[in-house]
């Protein structure tokens, strides 16, 4: 409820007075707001904290209100909170699922690859390394690679997607970890692709590390092992036969030993050296061969080969340079003409776009057809590589066969010579050297051998796939939408939440019950929401109930006035816009309606407004009164409703406004009290003008009148302790805005008026 009703127009604006030809002017200024200082409590101290609804939290009921109050906003506000949220994670939170495998990787085996025994584990620093090696080797270039090399994994949608950068997509979205650094080895991928096309990748990438890793290590050190045992078997047999040789000769031989027989015996036992580590290398040299020819087989029939040979085959082919040509012609052709035509878009662009599109499809097709052809021709062709591989093991084998053969040979010879010479104890002391060293010989390859045993386990032995890849959906098309969803309720919830906190900083009034309990000032009634001018025509259901509301007041200060003098009572609220008039006419119309004589007087001197509520002009009124310009009954003006007076507020100026402070209205308030059995002022806001606190210097009592959801609580509370320290008692307070229900018996009898006010003209006709 309005202080006064938006229908009724404002004063002009008031200005400082001003003297002219030694005249004070008679325009107006504002006043200076009365503000008490801050008093101590007795005794000392801290000042109390006031009441609870003035220092409270922000409870549920708060937010209840506040939230009534600016449910527009609050909802516009959420709403474009909840749309912008709910966009926001729909892209943070896309579609993606998890895919994962699982590897056993072990530091022993139960057996080993060759023979029944158990070999020893990996000691814990070994298996570390190895652990680590792997990790590396798994996501390494050409493991990945090779995953990717194969047709049906080149053609998914996911590395299409990727094009050249399918590798480093992978290193990088690959997670390879061993969770807990025990000896599970986890391949996990989290992503936005199709679950079963990284199934399918994964898989590969395995694959790819089993044949590339694991198959090729365990092919060379098996190839090694299996040699490496062959030349155990003749050097021991090799040896066997020396052990014979040299038993014999020292059953068999005899001689003496001479200078020269030592000489020479040197010298032989140095020839044979040489040529024993000439038969060595010769050999190993042959283990070598054996070993690179077979993994040059592996090699060769390898599916990486082969994508190789076809990728190579297609860039020397002639189409498919004749396509890469047109379509780099094409696409600078599309640049210059966007750079020139306006917004970047025209027909001869869109055809030209088209025409890219067109030899971009035949491109594809002519591919796929030229793989084809290129696969069935090289699985049919020769492999050059491999023959040119296989001519040079055979050129090399034989040549180092020869050798071999020749340095045997040479050894038997230089053997036969000291036998020839009859060296007994010479002879028998080579052999004995002879056999010392081959000796050494089967110990080292005996360790080597038992090296290998450790590492020749196969990869089914070492590394065990436990789980294949499989998918697990992590954001579905459902879960996506559901946290978009919620995300976007929450920040629905948080915004209104937010713009209830903001509106909960002014502490507006609530409901009756925050003044009489929260401030403990009695409420003298609760009046509905109407504007001044409406709640005079008297014509609705709206009207009555307001009438009602105010006979209630009225009946309240029927009965205090019988106990205490209360014939002049001042209306006032702690600011504009909060009522004062509506409550200071209505109950004014309500004492008249009781038959008691009931004087009106418009006391907001600066901006009046009941003159125009009852249709009188402003002049000849409290202000002309104050400057002693008219005498009292004359500014007195009977209204309409009988038993009811008026005294506008006059044409106010600064001198009028000093009157006020001067006691000029004690002796008009002495006179007015023999004439009329009520005084009621319709007063200024208390605390922005100090009009109201002059005038209560000279009143009975007080009403402080309020409106719900616009009303500060602290003004309310700051504005009776105003008016209580400075001496005028506060009768209780009106809270007008108050929505309810019009009781059946009011809008009743409401409808039974209006319906006889409607016949009273056919009556009279009559």
């Amino acid at each position: 409820m309005a202080n006064h009703d938006s229908e009724v127009s404002r004063s002009e604006v008031m200005y400082p007075a001003a003297t002219t030809n030694g005249e004070a002017s008679k325009s107006m200024v504002p006043a200076t707001p009365v503000t008490l200082p801050a008093m101590p409590p007795p005794g000392g101290g801290f000042l109390p904290r006031g009441p609870e609804i003035l220092t409270g939290p922000f409870n549920q009921m708060w937010f209840l209100n506040c939230l009534r109050r600016k449910w527009l906003p609050a909802t516009l506000l959420g709403a474009l909170a909840a749309v912008v949220v709910g966009g926001l994670l729909l892209v943070l939170f896309p579609v993606s699922s998890s895919v994962t495998a699982i590897l056993e990787l072990k530091s022993s085996s139960d057996e080993a690859s060759y023979g029944n025994r158990r070999t020893s584990p990996l000691t814990a620093r070994e298996f570390e390394l190895f652990r680590q090696s792997q990790l590396t080797l798994f996501k390494s270039q050409f493991v990945l690679k090779a995953a990717l090399a194969p047709r049906s994994i080149a053609e998914l949608e996911a590395v299409i997607k990727e094009g050249d950068d399918a590798v480093a997509w992978l290193t990088e979205g690959l997670k390879v970890n061993f969770p807990n650094k025990g000896n599970i080895l986890q391949i996990q991928y989290d992503g936005e692709e199709s679950s079963e096309d990284m199934v399918k990748i994964i898989n590969s990438v395995i694959d790819a590390y089993m044949q590339e890793v694991l198959f090729k290590d365990n092919t060379r050190s098996a190839v090694q092992t299996d040699k490496l045992r062959e030349l155990r078997e003749k050097t021991k047999k090799e040896l066997l036969e020396k052990i014979n040789r040299h038993q014999k000769l020292a059953k068999e031989l005899g001689g003496g030993d001479t200078p020269m027989a030592h000489t020479m015996l040197a010298m032989l036992r140095s020839e044979i050296n040489t040529i024993n580590m000439e038969i060595r290398k010769a050999e190993e040299e042959l283990m070598n061969l054996e070993v690179n020819k077979t993994l040059a087989m592996q090699q060769a029939r390898s599916p990486v080969a082969m994508e190789a040979a076809v990728e190579e085959a297609l860039a020397q082919d002639p189409m498919m340079a004749n396509f890469k040509d047109q379509k780099s012609a094409m696409a600078q052709q599309l640049r210059q003409l966007q750079s020139i035509a306006k917004g970047g878009n025209s027909k001869q662009i869109k055809s030209l776009r088209q025409r890219y599109q067109q030899i971009e499809i035949e491109e594809k097709r002519y591919q796929q057809v030229a793989e084809s052809e290129i696969r069935d021709k090289l699985k049919q062709a020769p492999n050059d590589g491999l023959a040119a591989l296989m001519a040079e093991y055979v050129m090399r084998k034989e040549g180092t066969s020869k050798k071999l053969a020749e340095l045997r040979e040479l050894h038997e010879e230089k053997m036969e010579e000291v036998l020839r010479k009859g060296e007994t104890s010479g002879a028998v002391a080579l052999l004995e050297s002879d056999i010392e060293q081959l000796r050494e010989v089967v110990r080292d390859m005996d360790f080597q051998l038992r090296s290998e045993d450790v590492n020749e386990q196969t990869a089914t032995d070492r590394v065990r796939v436990m789980q294949p890849a499989y998918p697990s959906e992590k954001i579905n098309a459902l879960k996506r939408y559901m946290i978009a969803v919620l995300g976007g309720i929450a920040a629905f919830c948080a915004t209104c939440y937010g713009v209830a906190l903001l509106e909960f900083r002014g502490r507006r009034l609530n409901s009756p019950v925050d003044v009489d309990e929260g401030l403990g000032i009695r409420v003298l009634g609760v009046l509905p929401s109407v504007s001044s001018r409406k709640a005079m025509a008297q014509s609705n259901v709206i009207t009555a109930q307001l009438s009602e509301a105010i006979d209630n007041v009225r009946a309240t200060l029927m009965h205090d006035s019988t106990s205490w003098s209360r014939k002049v009572v001042l209306v006032t609220s702690p600011a504009s816009m909060e009522g004062c008039t509506t409550v200071a006419s209505h109950l004014a119309l309500s004492l008249s309606r009781a038959g008691r004589r009931t004087l009106l007087v418009d006391g907001d001197l600066r901006e009046p407004a009941l003159h125009k509520l009852f249709g009188m002009p402003v002049e000849d009124g409290l202000s002309e009164m104050l400057r002693s310009e008219i005498e009292v009954s004359d500014a007195i003006r009977p209204t309409n409703t009988k038993g009811l007076w008026l005294i506008t507020a006059g044409q106010c100026d600064m001198e009028a406004i000093h009157a006020l402070a001067a006691d000029q209205l004690q002796p008009i308030f002495e006179k007015l009290r023999t004439e009329f059995d009520f005084i009621i002022i319709d007063g200024a806001p208390v605390l922005s003008l100090s009009d109201s606190l002059s005038i209560g210097q000279h009143v009975d009592g007080a009403i402080l009148t309020v409106l719900r959801d616009h009303s500060s609580v602290p003004q309310i509370h700051k504005a009776a302790e105003l008016l209580k320290s400075m001496g005028i008692h506060l009768i209780g307070s009106v809270v007008n805005g108050v929505t309810s229900k019009a009781d059946r018996r009011v809008a009743r009898l409401h409808g039974l008026e209006a319906q006889r006010q409607r016949q009273l003209p056919t009556a009279e006709k009559v």
